[in-house]
């Protein structure tokens, strides 16, 4: 079986197979993720707009389901629908075991996110600069390897396949240069404390495939696994198209502001048009009718979105799952980042007021690493404990598994007076 390298795990002693157990490993992996805490505490941590703000927009828990949903509808079109005529037969063994992978993958994309988005993020990295960095999707990764409560110091002990299908940018921290590491933004990657595992994960490819899967093009890496391809593919459809339902339903940005960019986007770049299916400003105007109308016009969009992705083949890789990889339609993809930095980013996130809760969460954030490095082994918990870790490590692990709402209540306990007492549950 071609896959029976990709189901290996690193620790092989320790997740003997029960004798009544009837699961794929792949299936095992999924399980472990979804039943984990990082997953549920996913429920707590901002999307876009602040957890506190409203119940119907959309957390990273939601968008991960989301993003679950959606990346198995991709993946029935390589399997079944319009795409499977442009499966190699080098390609297809690997997609009769891909289900739980994919779903694997989506579930788990943004388990390493800290509270307080992306905000959150800069806030970690700027104290971390100096200790090996903070990046989410690096988090991620060390979370299923690390720091999830499975196996202790070892994750969930992930397979080689699903842990190579979360790793969207297989290049570590210390393979950037010092500029790169110092810049607000964290540099895409992983931890060189995870570099033992990466290597392993890879060991399946040839030595000219592994080379080339990790290196860095135009300042981060540009090469995933299939599997990581339908995550990501996933990941921008449905952030630029449920965070435009969340910003009209909520009255975000104003009905006249949002049709106007729209429409001097189609005016400029004319409608798109892909296999009969066509966006314009036509099917925008039906988001602002009512609730009804907004559902079933977000869903049209999504399908065209979907059904327009396509299989791409990248000839200097040997492996099939390194080779074919899903790709947003060259006639969608401006499109789509119009959606996510004209719309998403520049009319929200950075608004004002948006801005204001950012960079409280960032202080909080920073305000809280800084207290526990004065005092480390009297206010971090006992389970943060991964031997040979740096304090500061240890630091950045326990707050970036922390929801907004429980970082708000440390941060209030911890420095406002009369609040607080040594009877709360921590």
């Amino acid at each position: 079986m071609p896959d029976s390298k990709f189901m290996e795990r690193f620790h092989k002693d320790i997740d003997p197979i029960r004798t009544t157990e009837w699961r794929s490993e792949y299936s095992r992996d999924l399980a472990r993720i979804i039943h984990g805490a990082a997953f549920r505490r996913l429920q707590g941590k901002t999307q876009v707009m602040g957890t506190g703000e409203g119940d119907f927009h959309r957390t990273r828990l939601t968008h991960s389901m989301e993003v679950a949903q959606i990346g198995l509808g991709l993946f029935e079109g390589v399997e079944k629908g319009n795409l499977k005529e442009h499966v190699s037969d080098s390609l297809q063994p690997y997609l009769t075991t891909a289900h739980p992978v994919i779903s694997s993958a989506c579930y788990a994309h943004d388990l390493g996110h800290p509270p307080f988005g992306h905000g959150g993020e800069q806030a970690l990295h700027e104290k971390m600069k100096e200790s090996g960095g903070f990046e989410g999707n690096a988090q991620t990764v060390r979370l299923l390897t690390r720091l999830e409560k499975y196996h202790k110091g070892k994750g969930i002990n992930p397979t080689r396949r699903v842990l190579l299908s979360v790793l969207k940018y297989p290049a570590s921290f210390s393979e950037y240069s010092p500029k790169a590491q110092r810049d607000s933004h964290p540099p895409k990657c992983f931890y060189q404390s995870e570099l033992e595992l990466i290597n392993w994960a890879i060991e399946p490819f040839s030595e000219q495939d592994r080379k080339l899967f990790r290196s860095i093009s135009k300042g981060k890496p540009r090469n995933m696994t299939f599997d990581a391809s339908v995550m990501e593919c996933a990941d921008d459809i449905a952030y630029c198209t449920h965070d435009l339902e969340d910003i009209i339903a909520r009255e975000i940005v104003k009905k006249g502001v949002l049709l106007n960019e729209l429409s001097s986007y189609f005016s400029e770049n004319g409608p798109i048009e892909i296999d009969g299916k066509k966006l314009n400003i036509d099917s925008f105007t039906p988001l602002f009718e009512d609730s009804y109308a907004r559902k079933k016009s977000i869903g049209e969009i999504v399908n065209v979105l979907i059904t327009s992705i396509y299989l791409k083949e990248h000839e200097e890789f040997e492996h099939p799952l390194l080779r074919y990889r899903l790709a947003i339609n060259e006639k969608i993809e401006p499109f789509t980042n119009f959606l996510k930095k004209r719309i998403t980013y520049d009319l929200v996130v950075s608004k004002p007021a948006v801005k204001m809760l950012e960079r409280k969460g960032q202080r909080i954030i920073s305000s809280l690493f800084d207290e526990y490095q004065q005092a480390p082994d009297q206010l971090i918990p006992n389970w943060i404990s991964l031997e040979g870790e740096s304090t500061s490590r240890k630091i950045c692990d326990y707050i970036a598994g922390m929801t907004d709402t429980y970082a708000e209540k440390i941060f209030r306990r911890m420095f406002t007076p009369g609040i607080g007492s040594s009877k709360d549950e921590l």
